[in-house]
This record gives C-alpha cells, structure tokens and sequence, in this order.
C-alpha cells in the first residue's frame, strides 16, 4: 500500500500529540518527586525544546518577540535549580505562566511589545484554557484519523502494537517455564512483580501531564490568526470627557484631604510619630499599611480605563485630562512613598521578613509602573505601556534572585539582633521571635554560617542545633536526584564542613 502524506493540519496535529506524550512520560519519570527542582527545570526546558523544533520543523510563522520570550522561559525555569526559597519559587512559577502564555502569543505571530494589558491578560487565559482543553480538540478536531492510519508512521507505530500484543502471551508461557526451571530468574522475575496500584499513577499522571503539554503546545503552534489578534482594542470610548474629569477630580479631593491631615507626620521619624499620633513606630507601621499599598495599586487600573474609556476632543480636554491624572499620579506616589517610610521604620525595629521584603519589591515596582505611565500613556503612547510594565516586573524579579531574599533577611536581622530575655532566662532571640532559626530556606545558610560567632553564646547554641537538625548530616535529605538544587546542596556542605564547631556550639 501507498503511503498518505497527511492534510498539513492533521500532520502537525499527530506531530503535537506524538510529543506531547514522550512530554507525559517525561513527566512522570521527573515530575513525580517533590519537591520540584532540576527535575522542574529539566521539564519546561524540553518542553519549550519541542516547541522551537515544532516552530523549525514546520516553519511557522512567529513574531520577532519569540526568541527572547524562549530564552526567558529557559532562565525562568533554571531558578528552581539556583534557590531553594518557596516564596521565591512561587513567584517564578507565575511569571513562568505569564512568559509562556506570551510566548504562544509569539509562536502563532503575534507582537506583544505594543499591545495593551488586556491582550496580555486574555493571552494567558487563553494558554491556560487550550492546555486544559486542547488535547480532546487533538483528538477529536484537528487530526484526520482515516488518513492517520494509513500514514507510513502510524503503520509502522501500529506494527510495533501488534507485535508486542501478539508476544505478549508467549512471553508468559516462556518466561513461566524459564522461572521452573532456575532460581535465579525465579528471584528475577519476583523482584520485577507488577504493582497494579503503582501502575495506574504512572499512567494517570503521565496522561495528565502529558495532555497538559499537548494541549499547551496545540495552542502554541496551531493557533489561528484570530488568537493572534486577542486583546486588540476595538470598542470606541464611551465615557464623556466631563464625566471622567469629574471622578479624577473627586479621587484627587479624597488623596488630598488624606495626605494633608498626614502631613505632619507622614514622613517623620519615632519621636514626631509619637508626639503626633500617640502611637509607638509598631502601631502608626501596621496601621494603614496595606490599605495604602492596595489604594494605590487600585488606582492604576483605575487611570488606564479612564484614558481608554474617555471620550477626549481637542488639546485642551486632553491637557485637562492629563493634568487630574498626573496630580493623582502624584499624590499615589506620595502614598507609596509614606507607606515605603513605615516599612522601613518597622524593619528596623522588628527585622526583615519575607512578607515584608517581597512586599517593598512589590511597591518599588508599583512607583516604576506609575512613573511609565506618566511617561508613555499621559504622552500619548499608551501601547508602549503593557511591555514596560512587564519589562519592570522582571527587573525586579531578577533583582531579587540576585538579591537572594532570604540570605538578605538574615543579613539584616543579624545586623539588627536584639538581645530580649526570653520568659525570663538568660535566652537572646532575634527580631521576631526565632524567624531565622525556623523559616528561611538553604539559601540564607552561608550568611548564618558566617555571622553565627557574632552572636552571644546562647543564640550560638540556638542556631548550631538548628543548622544541624535541617542541613547537618544524618538530617532529612534530597537523596532523588530530580529534586537537586544548587542552593540545599551548598548548604548541606557547608554545615558539614563545620559540624564539628557546631557541635561545640551546641554544648555551650
């Protein structure tokens, strides 16, 4: 019989398929130890392999953002490798979503560097929904199954099937026959026994992940021109130029009246807090904090449905318009500003923690964001606002894996120790109670190791035993090498090369 080259679609379709189970099995070869790490990393960075061989195979059509968007995925995903911080780890795999949802965008041609928040938004919506739902339009739309299977590869696929279908049996009575007749294949064979429970999971999560993966790339590489067009601006304004002037106009009024009954304290030190509120530093920091984090993030999108929704006519409604937007620009900045003062002050009374670390990233980033769109939407580029926002946001995100949070919150907190009485005793606790001793991951190691004779001799004994019981050998390990990261492996070194003086420590 003739081989049947198949339709372009449906060939590609098999194509996605066809790796998105060797994804699958991949999968659940890697995936299944936890906690994620180089087996993580590994994953995505084959799956974003099948996704550039698919874009070269069949050349398609992808924009010029595609390469640097891979290249970001790639980085992403070679994080899980070089820290061992949760929070750090959680905020990768959400920017990990956004890139390749983006990076989709880019596959089927679309251009993110001038296309509004909503297309970013509605692209990683429509990432997440086809790799949920993808596979069953694989299998049910987009591949022709009569001409599949006449196909020289599926033939050869369905050889293979039936070769092994007809050995099965022989394969029982031979192998029953060669285990009577020696015990050392007997004791083979026994070892090999099939464990239906185990089984099953292997097959279920291989069929989850890897129908995640053939849906995500079905997304990718057979989107239409349709889904590279999402997110496009195409309603008129609606809102009259009086109207919107009027709501900016009473938002400033509001920010006005809460900056001015503030301002006599807003940005003062201990002494002028105390004297002006009553409150002590930990009072007026906790007081109103995220309120003002959260008021200002409001107003962002805020101002950006006001400059697409309102109607503007003439240079003097637009410089009218631009003129109560800057002023909330800036009197959002004040408010993030005052809030950025009271994290300060709180830290340095009572320490750094990750809540507020990532917290102060979040409102510097916030600050860059507003000050962008002063910039770009105010001067009329408001299609050159979304990729700042994102550029900014992983600026940030790669200041603080340079940064390496948790080494910094130990670096601070150890600079700021406290010597408190603990119940009475003779015990010194840092800022917060033990968070040092307790919370932060293998990457604050080096810094706790290296400030550890710093400290009195009962918190010495504290943190020897501490260092001992998490990264000390004979302590709970990694032993699967999936779950390797760079960051746990030199801390367990580390703390084994001073075992001995931490054990002296600790018999202090």
């Amino acid at each position: 019989m003739t081989a049947v080259t198949l339709p372009s679609r449906s060939r590609l379709g098999v194509a996605v398929l066809s790796y998105g189970l060797a994804l699958g099995v991949m999968g659940d070869l890697l995936l299944r130890a936890a906690p994620w790490g180089l087996n993580f990393s590994l994953w995505i960075c084959a799956l974003m392999g099948v996704g550039v061989w698919l874009v070269r195979r069949y050349q398609l059509p992808v924009s010029a953002d595609f390469p640097w968007l891979a290249l970001s995925v790639v980085l992403c995903a070679a994080a899980f490798v070089r820290h061992d911080s949760e929070a750090l780890q959680l905020i990768d795999l959400a920017t990990l979503v956004v890139l390749l949802s983006l990076t989709a965008l880019a596959t089927q041609g679309g251009r993110i560097r001038l296309r509004g928040i909503s297309t970013y938004v509605t692209a990683t919506i429509v990432a997440c929904a086809h790799a949920w739902f993808g596979t069953p339009r694989l299998l049910f739309s987009d591949i022709t199954w009569p001409d599949a299977r006449q196909d020289s590869r599926w033939t050869r696929l369905r050889a293979v099937g039936l070769g092994l279908l007809v050995a099965t049996p022989l394969l029982i009575v031979f192998g029953s026959l060669f285990v009577s007749a020696d015990a050392n294949f007997e004791s083979l064979v026994k070892s090999l026994r099939f464990d239906i429970p185990s089984f099953a999971s292997h097959v279920v999560l291989t069929g989850v992940i890897g129908g995640l993966a053939a849906g995500a790339l079905r997304g990718a590489v057979m989107g239409t021109p349709e889904t590279a067009g999402i997110g496009e601006r195409t309603a008129s304004p609606q809102l009259r130029f009086t109207s919107a002037v009027t709501a900016l106009s009473a938002l400033n009024l509001l920010f006005l009246v809460f900056v001015a009954l503030q301002v006599r304290y807003l940005f003062g030190g201990a002494a002028v807090i105390a004297e002006t509120t009553g409150l002590t530093v930990a009072e007026y920091a906790r007081r109103g904090f995220f309120e003002l984090v959260t008021a200002s993030a409001l107003v962002l999108p805020v101002l950006l449905v006001a400059d697409w929704a309102t109607l503007v006519e003439g240079s003097q409604q637009r410089n009218i318009f631009r003129l109560h937007a800057g002023l909330l620009v800036g009197l959002v900045g004040v408010l993030l500003i005052s809030a950025l003062q009271r994290m300060l002050l709180y830290v340095n009374v009572f320490g750094l923690t990750e809540l507020r670390l990532y917290t102060t990233a979040f409102m510097i980033w916030l600050g860059g964001v507003f000050v962008w769109f002063a910039v770009t939407v105010l001067a009329d580029g408001r299609p050159r606002f979304a990729f700042g926002a994102l550029a900014q946001a992983l600026v940030v995100l790669g200041a603080l894996h340079v940064a390496n949070p948790d080494a910094l919150i130990a670096r601070v907190n150890l600079g700021k120790f406290t010597y408190a009485l603990y119940e009475g005793s003779s015990r010194l606790v840092p800022p917060d109670g033990d968070y040092l001793f307790t919370s932060l991951s293998a990457d604050a190691v080096p810094v706790l190791l290296d400030r550890l004779s710093q400290l009195s001799p009962p918190a010495q004994s504290d943190m020897a035993r501490t260092l001992l019981r998490r990264w000390g050998p004979g302590a709970g390990t990694r032993t699967d090498w999936r779950s390797w990261n760079w960051s746990e492996w030199r801390a367990r070194k580390l703390v084994a090369a001073q075992a001995d003086d931490l054990q002296h420590r600790l018999r202090r």
